[in-house]
């Protein structure tokens, strides 16, 4: 398939999850996929296993949290192949901790990596995308706006992931960039690994679709937001959580 051919597509937090499924199925819909992760293990990993065109199929191991990283590996991605269409923001850590214990390392990582790496790459990113109908994909959580003890970092972090999803959608809207936004639930990625594993029925009680949702869901809406049919959607955030919100009891 070639839905996606020539396409430049950058995916952060590529090396497992959500972000690997993304950019191994851009690369199979013959998209230039170009992978950021934090560990080159991972990456060597997926290229292992997908053994794919290395012309296409390109990884850079790099923390998002460090702008000068950052703007050297998309610097480096810019340059090679003179453009970038789509950048997707997926890479983002969750650890657990209460306030009135949280350590200065905790709040800084929680907030480096999940909003600011994201704002580093998106500005990194323009100047490569202006006027060729570029995509910028944010990524936030059911923890934007469902308050949950322990992850008050963590959701403000990705609630900011949604007013910048609006505030740039404005801002690159005269550059035929648009911003949208999708706001997992519980994915099968390792995130949620300790739900799955050791919460599941109690967790599907409380989603009407009854079941979890899978990284090809995060593709398929993923592809919609880059494709001709959303071209007159920007600044959007869409909840993929199996309607989590639809009712509480």
């Amino acid at each position: 398939m070639d839905s996606f051919k020539d396409k430049v597509v950058i995916v952060t937090g590529a090396g497992q999850g959500a972000g690997r499924k993304l950019a191994t199925r851009f690369y199979e819909e013959g998209a230039i996929a170009c992978l950021l992760d934090l560990n080159g293990e991972t990456l060597a990993k997926v290229v292992e296993e997908v053994n794919p065109d290395r012309e296409r199929f390109v990884t850079y191991t790099v923390d998002i949290s460090n702008s000068e990283q950052v703007t050297k590996a998309i610097d480096d991605i810019g340059k090679r192949f003179g453009k970038i269409d789509v950048l997707i923001n997926n890479a983002g850590v969750l650890h657990k901790g209460m306030i009135e214990t949280a350590t200065d390392a905790h709040l800084q990582l929680m907030v480096n990596v999940n909003l600011m790496g994201p704002m580093y790459c998106t500005r990194a990113a323009i100047p490569y995308m202006k006027n060729r109908d570029a995509n910028i994909i944010n990524v936030a959580s059911i923890l934007a706006t469902f308050p949950n003890t322990g992850s008050g970092a963590y959701g403000a972090a990705k609630a900011g992931m949604i007013l910048l999803t609006r505030v740039w959608a404005a801002e690159l809207a005269p550059y035929g960039i648009r911003v949208n936004c999708y706001a997992p639930g519980v994915l099968n990625t390792p995130m949620a690994e300790d739900v799955i594993k050791n919460r599941a029925e109690s967790k599907l009680c409380q989603i009407p679709l009854r079941r979890f949702g899978e990284t090809d869901d995060a593709f398929d809406l993923v592809s919609f937001f880059c494709s001709k049919q959303a071209s007159y959607i920007t600044g959007q955030t869409i909840g993929l959580d199996g309607g989590i919100w639809a009712t509480q009891t």
